[in-house]
């Protein structure tokens, strides 16, 4: 089986609405990078986009030239712009069940939020996973996720362990991080995991900024279930690497100034 990697879609999807025309031919431009000719499964490690409606339109092309297209979401995928906050009540899994509920309508999509699936043969895991956060105020400077994600209208108190007082914010990152961990805790075995979040530390910031870039217990799952390849997202860097036995891989499209040479990657299982 040929599995096709695809990562972060920033080309016109995020911070405006973006026409038919133009999302038709960002797909012709992707497809035209395929570097063969089989259509199998396509992987999107989460990040679409930050309207719902643009990414199933999206989605809804490239499913017409894939047998099978698995997604989870990442942190984009829960962004709550100016414009949507009160449609979605101030929070971002709602936005998350309508996403999902819209792609039922797509019959080869399936969406990965901490379950398996098998096909032919191959059995995959998925879900977006969530970084672990030690300091609210270092996370606030550093990661928009802290002015985009919300779980409440109404800011309340998290302390954190290296916090000197307590700081108000609208998501509570740290309830995410452990639901995340508890779901994959749960799983005992997968051919290929699909998260957005990497399973290992790249040293992307060399500081506590790294934090935000990894799940700190991905080594220990790797030791457990030991996957043939596990297909993340979430950094603009392009990776392709064995970790042991399992073979690690990110194919980031970026944002508009980043990896020019994209293309999407196929990967035999």
């Amino acid at each position: 089986m040929m599995i096709y990697a695809l990562h972060k879609v920033w080309d016109g999807l995020f911070y405006a609405k973006f026409n038919t025309q133009k999302t038709n031919a960002l797909v012709d431009r992707l497809l035209n990078t395929k570097t063969n000719s089989d259509f199998d499964v396509l992987v999107i490690a989460g990040d679409i986009g930050h309207y719902n409606d643009d990414n199933v339109y999206f989605l809804s092309l490239l499913a017409k030239y894939y047998k099978k297209v698995l997604i989870t979401w990442g942190n984009h995928d829960l962004y709550l712009l100016p414009n949507n906050r009160e449609k979605y009540n101030y929070n971002s899994f709602n936005r998350l069940n309508e996403f999902k509920e819209m792609i039922k309508e797509i019959d080869n999509v399936v969406f990965l939020d901490g379950q398996k699936v098998e096909y032919q043969g191959i059995t995959f895991w998925g879900s977006g996973l969530w970084y672990d956060v030690a300091s609210l105020s270092h996370w606030a400077d550093y990661m928009n996720d802290a002015k985009y994600i919300y779980d409440t209208k109404k800011p309340y108190k998290i302390v954190m362990p290296y916090d000197w007082y307590p700081t108000k914010f609208n998501f509570n990152t740290n309830r995410l991080y452990k639901k995340e961990l508890e779901k994959i805790e749960k799983l005992d075995r997968a051919d290929v995991i699909i998260s957005h979040i990497p399973p290992i530390n790249f040293g992307v910031s060399k500081d506590m900024g790294d934090n935000y870039y990894f799940v700190p217990y991905g080594e220990k799952i790797i030791e457990k279930i030991k996957p043939k390849i596990w297909i993340f997202g979430h950094t603009h860097i392009k990776r392709d690497l064995k970790f042991g036995k399992t073979r690690l891989i990110c194919n980031p499209l970026g944002y508009p100034d980043e990896n020019r040479e994209f293309k999407i990657e196929s990967v035999e299982v």
